[in-house]
């Protein structure tokens, strides 16, 4: 919150009267994003961890999702470093990114209320680990990835700089390009059948079309 505060004063100190809305906007979205999953983060440090599958990579695709998505946005907005970076959009594309975001916002905040203590921020089966299969994952298997694939889209609408915006779809991408197949992998390792049947009526970011018996 503290760091929060801190980059919107810098934002404020540097722009003036040439403040953008939806500039504000990501920096309002990104602070509720925190928000949302704080909480979780608290109660899942007190899980028992059975099994890890946390790696170098992982590690480093982390990282780099936390710099795509958050630092470089921030320090965008709170100093002039990337300036010449920046490019223009029509006035109609931060509205859209508004909206992304709004959406994006609402659906990760489900999907953490409907997975409760069983989420992790990395790859783990807990010892109480059950599978959801209600709510929003009655259809779609991975709505967090969802929710975060809306929030990475909307950010280059609304933070209208190469580096500080459109990098962050490209690390999130590559996050879930290589740690989705392993995620299911690990899945699968711990439900069994249970998640192989799972899979059978689930997509993975979107609801698949039932076939008709």
């Amino acid at each position: 919150m503290i760091l929060f505060v801190l980059v919107i004063v810098a934002y404020f100190w540097r722009r003036g009267a040439d403040w953008r809305w939806h500039e504000l906007a990501w920096a309002v979205a990104a602070l509720a994003q925190a928000a949302i999953r704080w909480p979780h983060v608290q109660v899942n440090r007190a899980n028992q961890v059975r099994i890890q599958r946390v790696d170098r990579r992982e590690q480093w695709l982390m990282f780099l999702v936390f710099l795509g998505l958050l630092c470089l946005p921030m320090l965008a907005l709170a100093t002039p470093w990337f300036d010449a970076l920046n490019y223009g959009l029509p006035a109609w594309a931060p509205w859209v990114g508004a909206v992304m975001m709004g959406a994006s916002l609402l659906y990760f905040r489900r999907a953490h209320a409907d997975l409760g203590r069983h989420w992790s921020p990395s790859l783990e089966v807990h010892q109480e680990h059950r599978l959801v299969t209600q709510g929003v994952y009655a259809r779609v298997r991975h709505p967090m990835y969802a929710s975060i694939w809306l929030f990475a889209l909307a950010q280059p609408l609304l933070v209208h700089n190469w580096l500080a915006g459109a990098f962050g779809v490209a690390a999130f991408a590559a996050l879930y390009l290589l740690r989705v197949g392993r995620e299911e992998a690990l899945m699968l390792e711990a439900f069994g059948d249970e998640y192989r049947t799972y899979m059978s009526r689930t997509g993975r970011l979107w609801p698949v079309r039932r076939r008709r018996p």
